[in-house]
């Protein structure tokens, strides 16, 4: 074997390996830009979608309690430890588009998980009843704010069923 043969085939070998390298660095660049408009189509739909955590009839509800200057943040928080929402950051930013952004009227609020961001915004500033609560003994009607014994008997409604 030549040593012109040898060099000629070390440079085919060279050229071989970079395009697969460059084929391998393409593939993984697709790949990674594919995972990240996956990531980011769910999170556009998780704040545009207006789902619910959970389908009619299989929720829970909880009493939730709006104080006075309370954050966004420091809400998302306690609604996600009651197990009314799948994520904070989703709900923070559905909260920042809704017509009810920090519109919050201190008080007690049964909510459910199967209501949505929207839902719970009306309900919390007061714009709409909770259609979970349960009237106080004596009171004509559910306002959405209730009592520490509303919202026990909410929440027994609700695991009882």
């Amino acid at each position: 074997m030549t040593f012109k043969k040898v060099r000629k085939t070390i440079g085919i070998i060279i050229d071989t390996a970079a395009s697969f390298a460059i084929y391998g660095l393409i593939a993984v660049l697709v790949l990674f830009f594919a995972g990240q408009v996956k990531h980011y189509y769910d999170v556009g739909y998780g704040v545009f979608s207006q789902v619910s955590k959970d389908a009619k009839g299989t929720g829970i509800t909880a009493p939730i309690v709006i104080t006075e200057g309370m954050t966004a943040t420091e809400l998302a928080d306690e609604l996600e430890d009651a197990g009314l929402i799948e994520s904070t950051r989703t709900f923070l930013l559905q909260e920042k588009v809704s017509d009810y952004s920090g519109m919050y009227m201190p008080g007690t609020y049964i909510l459910s998980s199967e209501m949505t961001t929207e839902e719970m915004m009306q309900v919390i500033s007061g714009t709409v009843p909770s259609p979970y609560a349960v009237p106080e003994e004596g009171a004509e009607g559910a306002t959405g704010t209730e009592s520490a014994e509303g919202a026990e008997k909410a929440e027994e409604k609700s695991n009882g069923e």
